[in-house]
């Protein structure tokens, strides 16, 4: 099978806002880039998923991750199907908190596997239906603010859907278990952030050598140590810059940074502007 063949290039029709929902019967064996939830509305329909196939009913869900193989046929003719296809930047934070941690990045990188269907008899299908149902009206209509009651729909459907999961996966397939709880480092680090931190110091409060802290903190968090401490203390300094008048060379030295270069450089990397620029520009609209 050619899997490059298979690939779908989905259609977003806001880039900055990545999510779209199709309405189908059915549709053939392919692939993308993104996550996609298949809710039956009506009927009955068989779906693939990678190389295994599950029958839904009416109400009962599929969830499809990045780049799996999927496809649906119909088997009854009333069937329709609702299938939402967002990109995992729609749902996932900024890796700044526990969510990112405990939920989504052990499903999305395959370090754990989530239930690929929600039946009728799983607890919270109703609530979700209903949160489904939400989102629906909320993405046809599109008034003022659809945009966050979307997000939260997803978010909300991504709760329930990892509360039913956690209860009924084996759980001693986690990181916490391996030896890897990253739970109290980055505890620490949030209220600890401006203070001289170093790999060394952060290994050893996860019990690693520094050079498998560096690599498994990555795949934990998507960003470096340094990149990580940094984001930490520029999303502090930046809101120091538009709550008080301190002056932005105390501000850095507040944060963690010594070097008054060194912040301005990472701090225009990180918010695309300079420290300057955006207490100008926060102030004035606020």
């Amino acid at each position: 099978m050619n899997m490059g063949n298979l690939k779908e290039q989905t259609v977003m029709p806001d880039q900055a806002f990545p999510i779209n929902i199709f309405f189908t019967h059915d549709f053939p064996l392919h692939w993308h880039d993104h996550i996609e939830w298949i809710f039956v509305k009506e009927g009955k329909c068989q779906v693939q998923i990678d190389a295994n196939f599950v029958e839904l009913d009416q109400g009962e869900l599929a969830f499809i991750n990045s780049k799996q193989l999927h496809g649906t046929a119909s088997l009854e003719p009333n069937t329709e199907l609702v299938c939402i296809v967002f990109n995992e930047t729609l749902v996932r934070g900024n890796g700044l908190d526990f969510t990112d941690y405990h939920y989504f990045l052990p499903y999305l990188d395959q370090r754990m596997t989530w239930p690929r269907t929600m039946k009728k008899k799983a607890p919270y299908i109703n609530e979700i239906n209903q949160a489904f149902a939400r989102l629906l009206e909320e993405f046809t209509e599109k008034k003022r603010g659809y945009e966050l009651l979307v997000k939260a729909e997803l978010l909300r459907i991504f709760g329930l859907f990892f509360r039913f999961a956690l209860e009924v996966i084996d759980r001693s397939i986690t990181y916490t278990q391996k030896g890897y709880d990253f739970s109290k480092l980055l505890q620490t680090l949030r209220q600890r952030y401006d203070e001289a931190f170093t790999i060394n110091d952060a290994a050893k409060i996860v019990n690693l050598s520094p050079n498998h802290f560096c690599r498994t903190f990555k795949k934990v968090t998507g960003k470096t140590f340094i990149e990580y401490l940094n984001l930490l203390r520029i999303n502090e300094a930046e809101r120091m810059l538009i709550e008080t008048n301190e002056s932005i060379t105390e501000i850095a030295r507040k944060v963690g940074f010594s070097d008054i270069n060194y912040f301005g450089r990472t701090f225009k990397k990180i918010k695309n502007m300079t420290p300057s620029s955006i207490r100008k520009v926060k102030k004035e609209l606020y």
